[in-house]
């Protein structure tokens, strides 16, 4: 008899041990029952702090998935003096926004790839889900190496004027990340990653992230430290199917909706899938063409950049320069099949927006071998050939 209520007791006190260890767990439902997990990584240990203080606050006053929704929304966060801290949000039944913490770090240098692999490592495995997106948040100069934006490589120093407005991924105390360190970091495939950064919509970085993400949201010009438009943005993106074309839509209605040179934005839909084609119907028109290239007149080519920063060219101008009539229209119909959106500003700061085809290029540049050979490890320039 003692014996049988001992097992009783044994028994009742095991369940309600699990019990227990099963309430304090950060996902209350079974494996892949979230449906969407949205990640905002922030990497703003650096002169953009306070906008990404300014954007978490604005965050919080747009659509919060609810505490027991099956959807999240996960913050990484590394501020300026402040350890990086990893959070998840979500809204009571009286709206109160709640910063829930599920991970606590040391500090880090969060523009390292070794260190955003493992945070979106942990994201995954407390909050599995059926889809995954990613906001990239910081500094960022498209595919150059680290470093070169703002070294004297290029000759001429040129003060900036407007070098506090602007976000020109990952820069922690000196160290960016450069693109393919970036493509090594993502763990798994993402239906979507936004560039919250600057020069992230060229042809080199969307293409070598094709294998990364379903779509890719960037400017291909520099993006005002503003950023996005939280408030308004999280709402299309916890859709069932996000909108990612509404998300674009509201950046580009917030900057244009400004004056004088803050009435600055260039954003663009890229569709990854058709990355491919678009780069077959560019390789045989580089090869036909690529000697027109060197005899170039720049003056004549849309640019998306400002000072000296001659790295970043319309890649729809481009192949208009060099093609015959028939291959740009080939060209022109498999580059819709890749910028499925696009919007701009009239004028990004000093830049005259005139053609706008969504998407920036290098042009191959013979006066510089540094980049030129640079150039030539992307997947983009292996598969198009602009650069042999």
């Amino acid at each position: 008899m003692n014996l049988r209520i001992f097992r009783y007791t044994a028994l009742i006190l095991i369940t309600a041990a699990v019990a227990l260890i099963s309430s304090c767990e950060k996902n209350p439902f079974n494996k892949d029952d979230y449906r969407k997990v949205i990640i905002l990584y922030m990497a703003a240990n650096n002169n953009l702090s306070s906008y990404a203080e300014q954007n978490i606050s604005t965050l919080k006053g747009g659509f919060i998935p609810d505490k027991n929704s099956r959807d999240i929304l996960v913050v990484y966060a590394h501020l300026a003096g402040s350890n990086p801290k990893l959070t998840r949000l979500y809204k009571e039944s009286d709206g109160t926004v709640v910063e829930d913490p599920v991970a606590a770090y040391e500090d880090q240098n969060s523009a390292n790839g070794d260190v955003l692999k493992a945070v979106l490592n942990k994201i995954k495995t407390i909050f599995p889900a059926r889809e995954y997106g990613l906001i990239l948040w910081s500094h960022a100069t498209g595919w150059l190496p680290q470093g070169y934006y703002n070294s004297t490589f290029q000759g001429t120093y040129f003060e900036d004027p407007y070098a506090g407005i602007v976000k020109s991924f990952g820069e922690d105390r000196g160290v960016e990340m450069e693109i393919k360190e970036l493509k090594s970091a993502l763990p798994y495939h993402f239906n979507f990653i936004i560039f919250d950064c600057c020069f992230m919509g060229g042809i080199e970085s969307i293409y070598e992230l094709k294998d990364k993400a379903s779509y890719i949201v960037a400017s291909p010009t520099e993006i005002l430290a503003n950023g996005f438009p939280y408030r308004d943005i999280m709402n299309p993106l916890f859709q069932s199917k996000s909108n990612l074309e509404e998300a674009c839509r509201l950046f580009y209605e917030y900057y244009n909706s400004l004056s004088g040179v803050h009435q600055s934005a260039t954003i663009a839909l890229y569709k990854t899938d058709q990355l491919k084609q678009l780069s077959n119907v560019t390789k045989t028109i580089f090869n036909s063409h690529r000697d027109k290239i060197a005899t170039l007149n720049m003056g004549n080519i849309q640019p998306y950049f400002r000072l000296n920063k001659r790295w970043f060219w319309d890649l729809g101008d481009l192949i208009e320069a060099i093609a015959t009539p028939s291959e740009y229209q080939n060209f022109n119909t498999a580059l819709n099949n890749v910028v499925v959106a696009k919007w701009n500003t009239e004028y990004f700061i000093d830049i005259k927006i005139e053609k706008f085809s969504g998407i920036s290029t290098y042009i191959q540049n013979p006066s510089n071998s540094f980049l030129d050979t640079f150039y030539k490890g992307f997947d983009w320039n292996f598969d198009a050939e602009m650069i042999k």
